[in-house]
């Protein structure tokens, strides 16, 4: 698979640029060797989890790779879209922005809707300056690739905080949203948050909320999620999985009991997370100039985390019945029932898991 050509004088020096991003120096190293000695077709339109292969870096970890190689200067991003009908790979720039709802094939001219999780996917070239002018991109061989190992979908970029850090220009039109087939939503919010407000004053409870956010913030990314967005002291946060949300979920429960007895709080300052799940398909699209998420999925998930009555976790069937998320559920007791949620026509099956007892710490 690795093939030997003339190395790049300047390919070592300008990985090391990644240093910066707090890559470690052995690692940006690594990248610059495997990219000095790969062969010219592995150049262009390389799918991420080829290089994680090479590395033995899981998926998640080799994009925070490149994403700070991108950010480096030193690799290009490309969005591409695969065709459903004739199975061809259609390019469409480096920018999210170029990227549409429905999408009209290069090759066969049939239109379809491109979803985020499946059509869409991102691949990597190094960055044309220091490519030699024998690379160029292979499409038989990303094909056969793409077959062995899975493309790499291009939600799993936009569920990276990186991204949104680094790249807050990536954004998909105002006007546009693309389809994702599954995400796991999680919503929280704090029990009695107001009452902590009137006991303790503004400055303390604020000070309280922002500790548990950064709590929140760590477990979402740790479960393979991201943070979408804060609304007073409730969090929004997406998953591409059933059971990494329910995982999240369980983190987040023990994460705030931790914090509660790491910070001495007594009963009129604890904290108390209730906890909302579930799984649907979803629109992905860009508000107030920021990745969100809209659809009937997304309602539901708000309104099964208002279900909750703190220290608990309350998920949709949809959830339950995922076979992995269902596997962290075992041994543990479900309070189940059938609800009106308003704003959603049909019955919601939903399933209550206390997580922390009454008057825990």
């Amino acid at each position: 698979m690795l093939k030997l050509f003339q190395r790049r004088p300047d390919l070592r020096a300008a990985f090391r640029a990644l240093e910066r991003q707090g890559v470690s120096p052995e690692l940006a190293e690594r990248l610059a060797e495997l990219f000095a000695r790969a062969h010219a077709r592995d150049l262009a339109h390389v799918n991420p989890r080829l290089i994680g292969e090479w590395l033995g870096l899981e998926e998640r970890a080799t994009l925070r790779l490149l994403l700070a190689a991108l950010y480096a200067g030193v690799v290009d991003l490309h969005w591409d879209v695969r065709c459903p009908m004739c199975g061809s790979t259609n390019h469409r720039g480096g920018n999210l922005s170029g990227l549409h709802h429905t999408e009209t094939c290069d090759f066969c001219q049939v239109r379809f809707a491109a979803r985020l999780d499946e059509e869409v996917r991102v691949s990597f070239s190094l960055a044309e300056r220091l490519r030699p002018r024998a690379a160029v991109a292979d499409e038989a061989h990303r094909a056969a690739v793409d077959e062995r190992l899975g493309a790499t979908p291009g939600h799993a970029l936009l569920l990276l905080p990186e991204f949104q850090r680094l790249f807050p220009q990536q954004r998909l039109l105002p006007d546009e949203s693309l389809d994702v087939t599954r995400a796991a939503l999680l919503f929280t919010d704090l029990a009695g948050s107001t009452a902590i407000y009137a006991r303790r004053g503004d400055p303390r409870a604020y000070h309280l909320v922002r500790l548990h956010f950064d709590e929140l913030f760590r477990v979402a990314d740790e479960q393979q999620g991201l943070m979408v967005k804060t609304i007073g002291d409730a969090v929004m946060a997406a998953f591409a999985e059933p059971a990494a949300a329910l995982g999240a979920a369980l983190a987040m429960q023990s994460a705030v009991a931790m914090l509660n007895e790491r910070a001495g709080l007594g009963e009129d300052e604890r904290l108390i997370l209730k906890v909302g799940l579930h799984s649907g398909p979803c629109l992905s699209v860009t508000l107030n100039e920021r990745p969100d998420y809209f659809g009937t999925t997304v309602n539901i998930a708000a309104r099964v985390q208002g279900l909750a009555h703190g220290g608990d976790i309350v998920l949709t069937e949809a959830v339950r019945a995922d076979l992995a998320a269902s596997t962290l559920l075992d041994g543990r007791s479900l309070e189940s029932v059938s609800v009106r949620l308003k704003g959603i026509d049909e019955p919601v099956v939903v399933h209550r898991l206390d997580v922390l007892p009454a008057g825990a710490p």
